[in-house]
C-alpha cells in the first residue's frame, strides 16, 4: 500500500493528519519506555537514537549503537544498525536507505513508520484487508466498508466504544451525524479515560472527508487489544471447563471448536462425548461445517489455518467473534483471583457528590463471589453498587461523600485482585479561592527571558487551569505544564519591557491576587550570568539509578555578589533537597540524592531568578522498585500457559526485558501492556526440565530475578 498519493505531493493537509497520527502513536511508545519523545518525524529520526529507541520498545530487544551520536558518521552508523535490525525482523526495506532518513525524505519514512505499526502493532502484512474483516465483525450494525468516510460521522467510533465498554455509548446509533466532531471528541474521550486508549488523530481530522485512512486505520488499531481481551472473557464464560488462555495455539486441534458449537448450538454434533484430540483435523472440518449450518458462522479459516496456525491472532479472532454475534448467554469459568482485572477512573479519582465507577472483569476469575469494600477518609464505610453485565463483568459504583484519600479492596473468592487494595483521591467541586500560587513571573520578568511561577491546586478541587498576559503591545503565551497531581508551572517569556497584567483562573475562576501586575524590565538579572561548567546533571539523554547522587557544576564569578540556591521536584510532586558545596572562586557543586524512579526537576536559582536551562531534567530507574508475581514463575507442568505480570509503575525511565531460557534454550515471550505500567507476560514450556526466567530493567535484574522453576510432565512424581 502506497503511504503517499503521489511522489511529488507537499505536506498538505492529508500528509499533515497522516504526519500528526505516526508522530503520536510513535511518542505513545516512546513515552512508555521512557525516551525522549519528538517533535518532527521527519528530522527526529535524522541521528538514529529516537528510531533505535523505539524498535527496542516494539520488539523488547536491546540494540548496541550510539546514545549520544556527535558526528553524521556515528549517527549514519546508527540509521544503519536501524535498518539491518527491522530486515532480521522480516521488514521489506527494498528502497530505502540511511540517506533517505538522515535526508528527511517524506514518503519514505511514513513508509517506515506504517511497515512499524504494521509488524509490531497490528501484527498482519495485509492490515487493510485483514483490519476490515476484523472491524465488520465486531461491529456490524455499523456496516463499515472503508476507513475514511465510514468514520467521518463518530456514529462507527461509538459503536467500537460501546463494544469495548457495554452501555458506555448506547444509543450511538442514533447521534445525529450532524454533530460529527462531538461525536467524535465525546467518544475519544472515553476511550481515552476508560480505556487508555490514546487519541492519536484529533476530532476534526477524523470528521474531514479527506482523512487518510492510514491514519484512521492506525488509531481504530489501538482497540484490538481489548477487543480481544473482551473476546476471549466471553469465550471463557461459554467453555467453563476448557482451557482458553489464547486465540491460537488453544485452537489447533479442534476441540475446544468442537464444544464452543456445541455449547452454542447444544446436539448440533453427534458423538460429541467422543471428541479426541487425536482426530484434529475431523474435528475441525466436522466444526466449520456444523458453525456455518447450525450458527450461521462463515467459515472464514481453512484447515490448516487452525492445524499449521498460518493465520495470526487477528484472523482467528475475526472467525469466532462471529460465534459472539450469533448468541449471547452467561456463565463463569474457572480460575482465581489473579486473573481478575480491575480498570476504571474510580479506582483512581473521584468527584465529591459524583458518581466514580469502575469495571471488574472475572471472566476468568473461577468460582467466587466479588465483593468490594470503599473506606472514607474517616475509616467510614461507602455504599457501593453492583451492576452485572453478564460474561463474568461488573460495573461498580459508589459516590464518595467527603473529600480526601478512599482505600478501594476488590476480592474475588476472598483474596484481593491485582493492584487491590486501590487508592482514590476525591476532590470536591472547583474553588479558586484555594488555589496558592508563588514565584518570580508573578510579578518580574525581563523581555526574552523565560519567566515562571507555579499554582498549587491540591485542594481546589476538579478543574483546569488557565493564564494569559498583556503587554502594551504584545500577548506572550503562557505554557502551562502539570508536573505533579494539582500542581501546575506556568512559563511565559515577555516581548517588551513596561506593565503587564497577568490574568489566572481555575475553571474560568480568577485565583486569588489575579490579575497580578508583572513588570518587565530591560536589565538581565544577574542569574543570566550564571555557567553551568560540568556534571552528570547535564546528560540529558543518561537514565540514571535509584540511590545515585547526581552533580552539577556551577560558576557564578561573573555574576556577582549574590545567593546561590536549588530544591528538587521528584516524581510525585515533593520537594527534594539539594546538597549545596561551596568550591574556591565562586564555584559551587550542586548534589541531588535520587532515591526513587522517574523524572526529577532540578531548579537552581541565583538572588531568586532562574540559572540559564534551569529547571534541568534527571531520568532515574529503580529497579528494586519492580516486581513480578503470577504462577509463570513457579513450578508447573509441560503446555500449561507461563503467565505472569511484571509491576513497572514506580521503576521510573527504562526498558524491560523478559528472557526465558529452557532445556530447548530459549524461549518466545509475548508481553503486552495493561493498566497502570503493568506488563502482562507469557510462554509455553514445552518439555520437561528447568526453566529460568530473567526479568531485567535497564539491564539489572528485578527482584527475585532470575526465578529458575521446575517444569514436568504431568503424571510424574517429583524426583522421578
Amino acid at each position: 500500500m502506497a503511504v503517499l498519493l503521489d511522489h511529488e505531493i507537499e505536506r498538505g493537509r492529508f500528509i499533515e493528519i497522516q504526519e500528526m497520527t505516526f508522530t503520536r502513536w510513535c511518542n505513545n511508545n516512546l513515552s512508555e519506555k521512557g525516551s525522549p519523545l519528538i517533535d518532527d518525524i521527519f528530522s527526529d529520526f535524522e541521528s538514529g537514537v529516537q528510531l533505535l529507541s523505539l524498535l527496542e520498545y516494539l520488539s523488547g530487544i536491546q540494540l548496541k549503537y550510539h546514545k549520544t551520536p556527535k558526528t553524521n558518521t556515528q549517527k549514519l552508523e546508527n540509521l544503519s544498525i536501524a535498518l539491518d535490525f527491522m530486515t532480521s525482523e522480516g521488514i521489506r526495506l527494498s528502497a530505502m536507505s540511511t540517506e533517505d532518513i538522515m535526508g528527511g525524505n517524506v514518503k519514505l519514512i511514513l513508509g517506515l513508520v506504517w511497515m512499524l505499526i504494521q509488524k509490531y502493532h497490528i501484527q498482519v502484512d495485509d492490515a487493510k484487508r485483514c483490519m476490515l474483516d476484523w472491524i465488520q465483525v465486531v461491529i456490524p450494525d455499523a456496516e463499515i466498508k472503508n476507513f475514511t468516510s465510514d468514520w467521518n460521522d463518530g456514529r462507527a467510533l461509538s459503536a467500537l466504544v460501546n463494544t469495548c465498554l457495554p452501555n458506555s455509548i448506547a444509543d450511538w446509533n442514533v447521534l445525529d451525524a450532524n454533530n460529527a466532531v462531538e461525536n467524535i471528541t465525546s467518544a475519544m474521550q472515553i476511550a481515552e479515560e476508560d480505556l487508555a486508549i490514546p487519541a492519536l488523530l484529533a476530532p476534526d481530522d477524523m470528521a474531514n472527508p479527506d482523512v487518510d485512512e492510514l491514519s484512521i486505520l492506525t488509531y481504530i488499531s489501538c482497540f484490538n487489544p481489548v477487543l480481544m481481551q473482551n473476546l476471549l472473557y466471553w469465550l471463557r464464560a461459554k467453555l467453563p471447563h476448557r482451557s482458553v488462555d489464547n486465540l491460537t495455539l488453544d485452537w489447533t486441534n479442534g476441540v475446544n471448536l468442537a464444544h464452543l458449537v456445541e455449547a452454542l448450538a447444544p446436539g448440533s454434533w453427534e458423538d460429541f462425548n467422543t471428541i479426541s484430540p487425536e482426530t484434529s483435523e475431523d474435528n475441525i472440518r466436522k466444526g466449520l461445517k456444523l458453525a456455518y449450518d447450525s450458527l450461521g458462522v462463515f467459515p472464514r479459516l481453512k484447515l490448516e489455518d487452525f492445524t499449521n496456525m498460518d493465520v495470526g491472532e487477528l484472523q482467528m479472532a475475526t472467525y469466532l467473534w462471529q460465534f459472539r454475534n450469533s448468541t449471547i448467554t452467561t456463565s463463569f469459568a474457572e480460575g482465581n483471583s489473579h486473573r481478575c482485572i480491575a480498570s476504571g477512573l474510580g479506582l483512581t479519582r473521584g468527584t465529591c457528590g459524583e458518581p466514580a465507577r469502575f469495571t471488574v472483569h472475572a471472566g476468568n476469575a473461577g468460582a467466587g463471589k466479588l465483593e468490594v469494600a470503599v473506606t472514607d477518609p474517616n475509616g467510614e464505610p461507602t455504599e457501593v453498587l453492583f451492576d452485572e453485565l453478564g460474561l463474568s463483568e461488573y460495573n461498580v459504583t459508589y459516590v464518595p461523600k467527603v473529600y480526601g484519600d478512599y482505600v478501594i479492596s476488590v476480592l474475588w473468592a476472598n483474596q484481593h485482585v491485582p493492584g487491590s487494595p486501590f487508592k482514590s483521591v476525591v476532590l470536591g467541586p472547583p474553588d479558586a479561592s484555594k488555589c496558592v500560587l508563588s514565584g518570580e513571573g508573578l510579578h518580574i520578568a525581563r523581555p526574552g527571558w523565560p519567566a515562571e511561577f507555579l499554582v498549587n491546586a491540591q485542594t481546589a478541587g476538579v478543574g483546569h487551569l488557565s493564564a494569559n498576559i498583556q503587554g502594551a503591545n504584545t500577548a506572550p503565551i503562557v505554557e502551562i505544564e502539570e508536573y505533579a497531581e494539582g500542581k501546575y508551572r506556568a512559563t511565559f517569556e515577555a516581548k517588551e519591557s513596561g506593565d503587564h497584567d497577568l490574568f489566572v483562573y481555575w475553571c474560568n475562576e480568577p485565583v486569588p491576587g489575579s490579575p497580578f501586575l508583572v513588570m518587565v524590565e530591560d536589565a538581565l538579572p544577574p542569574s543570566a550570568m550564571i555557567k553551568t561548567t560540568g556534571g552528570r546533571m547535564l546528560q540529558t539523554e543518561t537514565v540514571h539509578r535509584a540511590g545515585d547522587s547526581i552533580e552539577l557544576d556551577v560558576d557564578t564569578k561573573d555574576a556577582g555578589d549574590g545567593q546561590l540556591a536549588a530544591v528538587a521536584i521528584g516524581p510525585k510532586g515533593d520537594a527534594v533537597p539539594v546538597e549545596i558545596i561551596s568550591n574556591r572562586n565562586r564555584t559551587f557543586t550542586l548534589k541531588l540524592l535520587t532515591s526513587r524512579g522517574g523524572r526529577y526537576l532540578v531548579n537552581v536559582y541565583f538572588n531568586g531568578s532562574h540559572i540559564p536551562n534551569s529547571p534541568f531534567k534527571v531520568r532515574v530507574c529503580n529497579p528494586e522498585a519492580i516486581w513480578a508475581e503470577g504462577p509463570g514463575l513457579m513450578d508447573s507442568y509441560v503446555d500449561d500457559l507461563g503467565d505472569f505480570q511484571v509491576f513497572t509503575r514506580d521503576a521510573g525511565h527504562g526498558t524491560l526485558s523478559v528472557r526465558v531460557n529452557g532445556p530447548k534454550d530459549k524461549f518466545r515471550v509475548d508481553m503486552w501492556k495493561g493498566a497502570d505500567r503493568t506488563v502482562n507476560c507469557r510462554y509455553n514450556p514445552e518439555v520437561p526440565g528447568k526453566y529460568t526466567i530473567n526479568i531485567k530493567w535497564e539491564d539489572e535484574h528485578i527482584r527475585g530475578s532470575p526465578f529458575v522453576i521446575t517444569v514436568r510432565k504431568r503424571g510424574r512424581e517429583n524426583g522421578n
